[in-house]
């Protein structure tokens, strides 16, 4: 018994010898992991730290390092997966591919820095090695050289977009309630991160793309560039008071000049023979049996827009005595801005000083508005120079942006974005490859084509001076059941705060809804005459035709009024919403200062799942969905019933 007793413990030592054994390996991997983990996030640490400096060729060196470690620990995971025990373990087998998929998030980053690094490396070989410096310092060659990188550049950021996304992905697939389960909230702002970057590469790519075409790379490039005063608010973000004529060249703006809108249109109107007839609301509400530039833009729909500005530039300007005028240029497109922009772009460069006065950030849109409206009387300018003032701002704008230090590239590039998004600034190229690329970064304006529920709520101030500064606005769209479909509803409200001066009189304002195509009306409130307009518009894409709704509004100062339109949306959205989804595109007109959005949202079927970029949702029981926001840029909402 003892022999056998004896036989049998050799037998379990051998055994356990076996299993140490086979799973020394295994045990080693782990400690090599840690050592490489280890290792790889002093590098990566020491790359971001070079990157503040903008040390790039430590970056990349650092970077480099990182990705390497991160290979061996990725490798050594591999291994361990294969391992006999390891791949028997509910518990263990888990945890180890939530640590692959760490490593390889970690491993796809360092990737990603070392290749924004090298080109932060090409730029800094091209720039002078000296603080401060802007690109307006440039000799032409190396401006030339620096927008010809960017526009090279573009296949290595959609590499390191695909990496961010990569990574992204692989984060997305770790299980936090594993080892990683006390890292939870780390691991939430991480993927977080990520996303951004990932959209702010995006953003990055689109730029780099269009701002050596801009900036008349590869070649010299004239822009046909509009001031719209959202105070005065008309389709495409405000009247169309001044325009200027703008060519670049390498980088360089080589000519921008200013005119008052009404330089061109007051020779044409001599002119019995130029006679074009405007949209039927300008003919009743201004009074006005002939269209000029200056009310061009009564199309929301920017490209659309855009196009018909050109026409009435070119088609006008044979008839002015300047030559400059006279000739213009073949035009690569158009840019419109707002005010808001302009105002935002002096929060970075600082107050600027013309002609004696003192713009900035807070007083820009007023006193610019008092300068070309009334103080021109008292200094002796004429009316018919009254806004070269404006020309004059944004020249001196201009060079304060250009002569900006590189470090502070980031905070204009921002601001330029956050204003595209806001539709501040708005362009139209005339190529219609660029124009592809600038609608795919949302930078054009378009009316969009989307296959469920829409809504655009257009504006349009006729004879009300610059009213809309002192207008309360609060939009509300609502949906529920009804006779076996959907029936919509759009509200309203408007808030007069202003009284009667040189700048604000009665609000008077020709409104117009853009809605699914096939839309029914049923019933409008608040139209103060009464008249209902109503018809189809395609902008020249079918694919993005639309209904539309009209009425004219006036409200007077103190005074407050509400305008309705109820409609039965088309029959696709309601057999959408039978099948179980339902989405909608809140699209924002450019320059509208709605202060407030809200929707509601009704349905037969449960909510089972939604998406939004609304600030507050709120899903109540049943198929209820309501949720508002500030509407300063397009919204949408996607539901799963």
């Amino acid at each position: 018994m003892t022999r056998y007793l004896r036989y049998f413990i050799l037998t379990i030592a051998a055994l356990l010898l076996l299993f140490v054994v086979l799973n020394l390996a295994a045990a080693m991997n782990l400690v090599r992991v840690y050592s490489a983990g280890t290792s790889a996030k002093k590098d990566l640490q020491a790359s971001l730290d070079s990157l503040q400096a903008n040390n790039f060729s430590a970056v990349v060196i650092s970077a480099g390092e990182a990705e390497d470690s991160l290979a061996v620990a990725f490798s050594r995971l591999e291994s361990l997966e294969d391992n006999f025990w390891v791949k028997r373990s509910d518990s263990l087998y888990p945890q180890i591919k939530d640590l692959e998929y760490m490593v390889k998030t970690a491993e796809v980053l360092a990737r990603s820095l070392s290749a924004g690094a090298a080109i932060g490396q090409k730029v800094n070989g091209i720039l002078p090695d000296q603080p401060g410096v802007s690109f307006s310092d440039l000799k032409k060659a190396d401006k030339e050289a620096v927008l010809k990188l960017i526009y090279e550049s573009v296949p290595d950021l959609n590499g390191v977009k695909a990496n961010l996304d990569l990574a992204l992905m692989d984060l997305k697939k770790v299980d936090n309630s594993g080892w990683f389960g006390p890292l939870q909230k780390q691991m939430s702002l991480a993927k977080d991160e990520l996303q951004v970057g990932a959209e702010l590469m995006a953003k990055t790519i689109t730029l780099s793309q269009l701002l050596p075409v801009l900036a008349g790379y590869p070649d010299p490039a004239n822009y046909l560039v509009l001031l719209q005063n959202s105070d005065e608010l008309r389709p495409t973000g405000g009247f169309l008071g001044t325009l200027g004529v703008l060519q670049t060249d390498l980088g360089d703006l080589v000519k921008f000049r200013t005119n008052d809108a009404y330089h061109l249109d007051m020779p044409a109107s001599l002119d019995p023979n130029f006679k074009v007839t405007p949209p039927a609301p300008l003919q009743k509400y201004l009074g006005t049996d002939r269209w000029y530039l200056r009310d061009s833009n009564w199309s929301p729909d920017w490209p659309t827009s855009a196009q018909k500005i050109q026409w009435f530039y070119n088609a006008e300007a044979k008839y002015n005595s300047d030559p400059e005028i006279k000739n213009p240029p073949q035009f690569d497109g158009v840019v419109a801005i707002t005010p808001r922009l302009v105002t935002d772009l002096l929060y970075i460069v600082g107050p600027i000083t013309v002609n004696g006065q003192e713009y900035n950030k807070d007083n820009f849109t007023d006193l610019l508005q008092y300068e070309v409206e009334m103080a021109y009387r008292d200094k002796g300018v004429s009316e018919w120079d009254r806004k070269k003032v404006i020309g004059d701002i944004l020249k001196e704008l201009k060079t304060r942006l250009f002569a900006l230090p590189t470090d502070r590239y980031l905070d204009l590039i921002g601001a330029l974005n956050a204003n595209i998004e806001k539709k501040n600034i708005l362009f139209y190229f005339n190529d219609a490859q660029i124009q592809a690329t600038a609608r795919n970064l949302n930078w054009g304006g378009a009316i969009e084509s989307v296959p469920g529920d829409y809504l655009m709520l257009v504006d349009a101030n006729l004879a009300a001076f610059k009213t809309d500064r002192v207008m309360e606005k609060k939009l509300s769209y609502s949906v529920t059941p009804k006779d076996d479909g959907y029936v919509a509803k759009v509200t309203m409200n408007y808030k007069h705060t202003g009284g009667f001066d040189w700048k604000t009189t009665r609000y008077r304002s020709y409104v117009r809804i853009y809605v699914p195509l096939g839309s029914e009306l049923i019933k409008t409130e608040g139209i103060s005459d009464g008249e209902v307009s109503k018809g189809e518009e395609d902008f020249g894409r079918p694919e993005a035709k639309k209904t539309y709704f009209g009425g004219f509004i006036s409200i007077e100062p103190g005074q407050s009024d509400t305008l309705v339109f109820e409609y039965r949306l088309p029959s696709n959205i309601a057999n959408q919403i039978k099948a179980g989804q339902y989405s909608l595109y809140l699209q924002k007109q450019a320059g509208n200062n709605i202060q407030n959005l809200a929707v509601a949202l009704q349905f037969d079927n449960d909510i089972k799942s939604y998406t939004d970029n609304f600030t507050n949702i709120v899903q109540s029981t049943g198929g209820l969905l309501s949720g508002q926001d500030v509407f300063e840029t397009d919204r949408f909402i996607n539901i799963g019933l």
